[in-house]
């Protein structure tokens, strides 16, 4: 019997996960298909119903815009997605529904994979001290909570509101939330500029030489499929208890990756 992991968000027809998850359960030999879901918000109850009623689903990933909204559809949230406020892996537990977030780890193992620090030998926050995050939905949660609590985080937004309830929720004294009309002001301070929107930001003029710019965007940046690979490598062992493929993904990555 054919097993299932849905990945279920709005837009979902790009996304590079079906490819790089496919790959690994076939190079393990295991019986499992992963599926893209296109469900807007309205949708997002029938589907968590959906994959609680029928077993040969194992789990889901969750993204754009549903990883903070779908956390109260969950019956339990490991203490790392509970205290982020963001969801982006699902997982049966029988008859029960659990939340990660594996974008954590993801984000923290690509920062050191792509900006490697040789004066702190990689590891949390990769040595950056002044990290300027463009936006405040569930992927900037979970960046925020990587690079706590070794950096001053910046959260830029254009809902204040929400950036407010970001660094609230992280505890986040060094730093703090920003209006957009502030955004070339702050990023000019810091030496790591994360782009967790969906958009081209901050323009490309604005950043000095020294400054790096990690693009959360999995087919704008290497820096994003970095990420996108590593998310979905903690992601495949939740719902397998095998230890992913990387390599095999990461090629798999390769392939599907093609310009906007």
């Amino acid at each position: 019997m054919t097993a299932t992991v849905l990945l279920l968000g709005d837009p979902v027809s790009r996304s590079l996960s079906p490819a790089m998850q496919n790959a690994a359960f076939a190079a393990l030999g295991i019986d499992c298909h992963y599926q893209p879901r296109e469900i807007n918000a309205a949708g997002l109850a029938a589907a968590i119903a959906e994959l609680r009623a029928d077993e040969r689903i194992l789990g889901a990933n969750v993204t754009i815009p549903h990883k903070e909204s779908v956390m109260a559809l969950l019956d339990e949230l490991d203490p790392l997605a509970a205290r982020i406020g963001a969801v982006n892996t699902i997982s049966r537990q029988g008859a029960r529904l659990k939340g990660s977030n594996t974008d954590v780890v993801g984000f923290q193992r690509a920062l050191n994979e792509q900006f490697p620090s040789p004066a702190r030998g990689g590891g949390q926050g990769g040595g950056h001290r002044r990290v300027a995050i463009i936006g405040a939905g569930g992927a900037a949660r979970a960046v925020a909570a990587a690079l706590q609590p070794t950096a001053d985080v910046w959260v830029i937004a254009r809902n204040l509101n929400q950036a407010r309830r970001l660094c609230a929720d992280l505890d986040i004294a060094r730093g703090g939330p920003v209006e957009m009309d502030k955004m070339q002001e702050v990023v000019a301070g810091t030496d790591l500029v994360v782009n967790a929107t969906p958009t081209d930001l901050p323009p490309a003029d604005w950043l000095r030489p020294d400054q790096r710019l990690f693009d959360l965007r999995s087919r704008r940046s290497a820096e994003g499929r970095a990420m996108l690979l590593h998310q979905g490598a903690a992601s495949f062992e939740i719902w397998t208890g095998r230890t992913a493929p990387i390599d095999v993904m990461r090629a798999a990555l390769d392939r599907e990756s093609v310009p906007a």
